[in-house]
């Protein structure tokens, strides 16, 4: 898949936003491909991560005492934004959507 500045920026990417990637990749080397695919990466994870966390906590609601429920509940809502912070979620949910919408253009052709 070749990434291109143009095609980001049609995809919903913001020119500060493509800025900051373009200063990553200066800073640390590679390609906007690179950078893209390491942004859907992160997203997958971190959109695992919630999804397990999840279920986790719907289980334990089920399963086991109401003060555990609330402290895995507790934990979460601390956990969780950390988790997405770190990702950075904004930047990793766009490339992740460039990613489906640049597949789907490449699908069709």
């Amino acid at each position: 898949m070749k990434v291109s500045e143009k095609s980001l920026l049609e995809s919903g990417f913001s020119h500060a936003e493509l800025q900051k990637i373009k200063s990553n990749v200066e800073n640390f080397g590679g390609t906007l491909d690179e950078v893209i695919q390491d942004l859907v990466k992160r997203f997958n994870i971190a959109k695992w991560i919630t999804i397990v966390a999840f279920v986790i906590l719907i289980l334990t609601a089920v399963l086991s005492t109401k003060n555990n429920t609330l402290s895995l509940a507790f934990s979460l809502i601390v956990g969780l934004p950390f988790i997405w912070y770190l990702t950075p979620a904004k930047l990793a949910f766009k490339a992740w959507r460039y990613k489906k919408y640049a597949f789907n253009i490449e699908g069709d052709q």
